[in-house]
């Protein structure tokens, strides 16, 4: 039979104790899982994609949105799309903003900018750890107002 003493049980725990602090304090300190340079840092989801396209499109600073707002291993559907480049201001219309969760669906129109035609598409980002780890798009076309299909 094994037999401990009091003191040597209370040494045992306190020691216990001090190892698992300090496992915890090196993982947080040295090892953090999250990215505080992030521009989304504490902030929604509808609030980061708002950033990102205001500052691609109104402000036509693209390929530094592009920089700041997506993760470095994003998934984008269209990279060759001309929000990702600098340039002058792109004219756009949201129609629409739906998000839940990390997820977040923007209904636009692009007015024609930089050589190419307008377009309209539903741009889909899914947000994480403060930038945007993937947009799919979407290209559809939007009835004129007026002419909606009655049927």
């Amino acid at each position: 039979m094994l037999t401990a003493s009091r003191a040597s049980l209370k040494a045992l725990s306190i020691g216990i104790g001090l190892l698992f602090t300090g496992a915890v304090y090196y993982t947080m300190h040295y090892n953090p899982r999250w990215d505080w340079t992030a521009p989304g840092v504490g902030k929604l989801p509808r609030d980061i994609v708002a950033e990102f396209m205001d500052r691609a499109y109104a402000q036509g600073q693209g390929g530094t949105a592009q920089l700041s707002y997506f993760a470095k291993d994003a998934a984008d559907s269209a990279p060759a799309a001309q929000d990702r480049r600098d340039g002058a201001p792109i004219p756009h219309q949201v129609r629409q903003v739906i998000a839940q969760g990390m997820t977040v669906a923007v209904i636009h129109r692009i007015g024609p900018a930089r050589g190419e035609p307008a377009q309209d598409v539903i741009d889909v980002f899914t947000i994480k750890d403060g930038r945007i780890a993937a947009r799919e798009r979407y290209p559809t076309r939007f009835a004129a107002p007026g002419q909606e299909d009655a049927s």
